[in-house]
């Protein structure tokens, strides 16, 4: 009497299936064992596999020890795989990237040389044709408003007064017209903008170790090239600076006077030099597809990144929890609901177990299959996304075991009802949503594989133990991962997964934001 009226009441709430364990999931879900994620982990996080940096060798051997996992788990090739934009292979979806090194550009002032990141720095090269000119305009920020640039200004200065301190009330000023100048030259036919910045030097010690990193872009690097418009913006030192004015005898305290009301054109020799320092390269996203039955139009996406960041200085990062503990939980999500299938318990809509690469570069997987996808984004009901569910966060250290999750009510409140009801049904872990709120300083909404799905309007759940003293470091490795916690939250998304694949109805879009990039 007492089950039956509980049951008409979850039926009443819509949630009937939820509260009684279903013997079917919970059978395939025991199949996700703590061994099997270790067996994988210790893999996948090995030394061997270099960091796994996105390009790399070590990438590449990742990649291939997961298609022959789905290989394994009797999944097939997704079919018409090279119409979908794949590999022949039918498991890989590969995407182009330039990884650029700024420093290509050098310049001199008649026959002496200048050096990148000690007398002067860029963040974007756009002048890629050799460039010499005899003379140069210079300006003042603080004159901006009056001074008339035209034509035949190929090269054009942009005094910084010497006598400016830092924290002086005209630095937004300056630094407002020093864009509005830019903006002005854009289609003139000037070509470069040299930017005098009294605090160059400490810039450039403060950032030279970002500004000289490689850094990697979607695309081939003429396709990146081609998309950069408008002049070359160098910020100089004072001293490279008055090497210039020296050509044409002037101080900078005379420059500084003459261009208080107009411009001032100077004999000036100078010679730009680009020689490319960069390289192209191909990432590779990893697909194992288990089709559905009477709903398999509808995908239900399961993502984790398997890249990380490589080596340094000796050292082999080999994130085992950043994002190898993603990585072996969709590995045996995928070997669980193939073996369903296959015992005549297939999913009714379709599953997609993708390991994406280049999230470590800037979600660069992610961002190529949902600007490229294999199957359609509008039928895609979800995407459950895991980052990181190996080990702990200091909030968390003497607590009871818990996941945080981001996002699962932003763009579908039914997803959210389902993955809590999953939980109070089969894990009963503590769902922490501290880093959900909008007011969340570190973003982390934004910064994992998921958020490429939400700007299309994709629901999404991520899945997050939080940052660990080991983050992005060298001791970040498989003696330290919690098999049972990294279980734990694995069936939490595999029961989530297994419910939204099932149920009659596909979850509802009734988004709480505005949806797109950020």
């Amino acid at each position: 009497m007492l089950k039956s009226l509980f049951t008409a009441l979850l039926v009443g709430t819509g949630f009937a299936g939820f509260a009684q364990v279903d013997s079917i999931p919970l059978r395939y879900g025991n199949s996700i064992t703590e061994e099997g994620l270790r067996t994988h982990l210790t893999m996948i996080a090995s030394d061997a596999y270099e960091g796994r940096e996105t390009g790399l060798k070590g990438q590449k051997m990742a990649a291939e020890y997961i298609e022959e996992q789905f290989k394994k788990s009797g999944i097939p090739p997704v079919p018409d795989a090279m119409g979908r934009g794949l590999l022949a292979d039918g498991y890989q979806q590969q995407y182009p990237i330039t990884e650029t090194r700024l420093g290509g550009l050098s310049i001199a002032v008649g026959d002496q040389y200048f050096e990148f990141l000690k007398d002067y720095f860029y963040t974007s090269e756009r002048l890629r044709q050799p460039l010499e000119v005899q003379d140069v305009t210079v300006v003042s920020p603080l004159a901006a408003g009056g001074v008339k640039l035209g034509g035949g200004n190929k090269v054009v200065m942009v005094l910084d007064p010497p006598d400016r301190k830092p924290g002086d009330e005209e630095d937004e000023a300056i630094f407002t017209k020093v864009k509005d100048i830019a903006a002005a030259l854009a289609g003139t036919g000037t070509e470069v903008v040299l930017l005098v910045q009294n605090r160059a030097t400490q810039i450039m010690q403060a950032q030279g170790r970002n500004l000289a990193a490689p850094r990697m872009r979607l695309g081939t690097a003429e396709e990146l090239a081609a998309g950069k418009k408008g002049p070359q913006l160098v910020v100089i030192t004072p001293e490279f600076a008055q090497a210039i004015l020296d050509q044409a005898k002037v101080t900078m305290k005379k420059a500084v006077k003459g261009t208080a009301k107009k411009r001032m054109t100077i004999r000036s020799p100078l010679s730009f030099q680009y020689a490319s320092r960069n390289r192209e390269l191909t990432g590779e996203n990893v697909l194992g597809y288990v089709e559905g039955s009477d709903k398999k139009g509808e995908v239900i996406a399961v993502t984790a990144h398997y890249d990380h960041i490589g080596m340094a200085d000796g050292e082999v990062y080999n994130g085992a929890d950043d994002d190898g503990s993603g990585t072996v939980a969709v590995l045996e999500m995928a070997r669980a609901f193939a073996q369903a299938k296959a015992d005549g318990h297939g999913p009714r809509r379709s599953m997609l177990f993708m390991t994406v690469s280049g999230e470590e570069k800037g979600l660069l997987g992610s961002e190529w299959y949902t600007d490229h996808p294999v199957f359609p984004l509008d039928s895609t009901v979800a995407d459950l996304n895991i980052d990181m569910i190996g080990r702990v966060d200091s909030v968390h250290e003497d607590s009871v075991a818990y996941v945080y999750v981001i996002g699962s009510g932003r763009i579908s409140s039914e997803l959210k009802q389902i993955n809590e009801a999953q939980n109070a049904t089969y894990t009963k872990l503590h769902l922490d949503y501290t880093f959900d709120a909008d007011s969340d300083p570190n973003r982390f909404y934004y910064r994992s594989d998921h958020y490429n799905f939400a700007k299309h309007g994709v629901p999404v759940a991520f899945f997050f133990n939080g940052v660990h003293a080991d983050y992005h470091g060298p001791f970040d490795e498989v003696d330290k991962i919690r098999f049972d916690l990294l279980q734990q939250r694995a069936l939490l998304v595999f029961y989530t997964a297994w419910e939204l694949a099932n149920r009659d109805k596909r979850i509802v879009s009734d988004p709480t934001e505005k949806l797109g990039r950020d």
